[in-house]
């Protein structure tokens, strides 16, 4: 459950993350999310009843990930006028790569001084290093008076706006974008692709224990899919840069779901390590091209809107997966269900990515028509 309610925190703050993120900017939103983080951490090291886990970890440190999540993404975007590919694969990549040096340090400290104190080590020295990080990050070249990476000399260095004209184009983009059926399939998109690989994530060792195999191999096949999506975030956004989005996207999600039937017959290690390496490689790439088709979909539209937006589906899935998995599970018995919801989501996914339209194609390009009526009735903020 725990679980659940940080994925759902997580889902219902990251629209108010990316708003928050274009309107005050990506700094000072970060901030918050290092407050909260390293609270929510500290907070858990210190609870003495199940409703403060749910408080401090579920909800606190879910909104706290919201807030990374989208902001950190949307800063690649703005700095990244060529090679974006190649900079989000770096940059999801290390999402995989933080918990990959982080857990066994983390088990050291628990085996030697306690959960408790493990969790307020992690919380204060996670974000004193952020904090120190974050000095000296700008979320947009404007924010520093340079061009993005990859702009022409030519190019005008942008301005930064102020708080009140932010605010007016972020309310005009999400107006014109919310009629869209664009705006929503993306947002859709994610969440079955995320209920696709939650349900692997929290359930594929614990299928690989129930047809025999020993605890430790099995969790062997979960870091194995891990370790392999740690590539493949890198590889598939980079090649991205080069062939169409939406293919490696179509790809990705059809690897992720239909390796997942692998599992109905797997009965030894060897089963659950080929469906680990195939379906790290499909997990790794299903969700790192969501900011490239934003920024060719919308170009110079407030890229932490939209993107808040599909963080909202993408957590929602999350959470929804690692629920549905279990109770399927309780009520029949089997995992068979369990399989089938995965595979059946994310070949799902796959089908609604065959509707959206040609990324070379702007979508929307009059938003910015009505930032004008927008910004007359908000007061002038400084």
């Amino acid at each position: 459950l725990a679980y659940a309610i940080q994925f759902a925190a997580s889902a219902a703050f990251s629209p108010v993350a990316g708003w928050m993120g274009d309107v005050y900017g990506t700094r000072r939103t970060l901030l918050l999310g290092v407050v909260l983080f390293s609270a929510g951490i500290m907070l858990t090291g210190t609870m003495n009843s199940l409703w403060e886990f749910y408080l401090y970890y579920g909800v606190i440190v879910g909104a706290a990930l919201a807030v990374f999540m989208v902001l950190l993404v949307s800063a690649v975007s703005y700095w990244f006028k060529t090679q974006q590919g190649l900079a989000i694969g770096l940059l999801m990549a290390s999402f995989g790569v933080g918990p990959v040096l982080a857990a066994p340090l983390i088990v050291f400290v628990i085996n030697r001084f306690g959960w408790g104190t493990a969790m307020v080590v992690a919380g204060l020295g996670s974000g004193l290093m952020m904090l120190g990080l974050i000095a000296r990050f700008y979320g947009k070249p404007s924010d520093k008076g340079v061009r993005p990476y990859g702009a022409l000399t030519s190019d005008p260095v942008e301005i930064p706006a102020d708080r009140a004209k932010l605010n007016a184009e972020s309310k005009a983009f999400f107006n014109r974008a919310r009629g869209t059926f664009n705006f929503w399939n993306l947002v859709n998109i994610h969440f079955l692709g995320c209920v696709g690989h939650s349900i692997i994530i929290v359930f594929g060792a614990s299928i690989a224990i129930h047809r025999g195999i020993e605890p430790v191999v099995a969790a062997g096949v979960v870091s194995t899919f891990f370790g392999l999506s740690i590539a493949s975030r890198f590889w598939s956004a980079f090649l991205a840069d080069y062939f169409s989005p939406r293919g490696i996207m179509v790809a990705s999600f059809f690897l992720q779901g239909v390796t997942v039937f692998l599992l109905l017959e797997a009965s030894v290690v060897w089963h659950f390590y080929l469906f680990a390496v195939l379906f790290g490689i499909g997990y790794g790439g299903e969700g790192t091209i969501f900011p490239m088709l934003n920024t060719r979909y919308y170009k110079k539209a407030p890229f932490g809107t939209p993107y808040g937006w599909q963080m909202f589906g993408a957590s929602l899935g999350m959470g929804f997966g690692g629920w549905i998995g279990g109770y399927l599970f309780d009520i029949t018995g089997a995992y068979t269900l369990t399989i089938l919801v995965s595979a059946a989501t994310s070949l799902g996914g796959m089908v609604s990515i065959l509707f959206l339209p040609d990324p070379r194609r702007e979508l929307i390009s009059d938003w910015s028509k009505g930032v004008a009526t927008a910004s007359e009735a908000l007061p002038h903020i400084h």
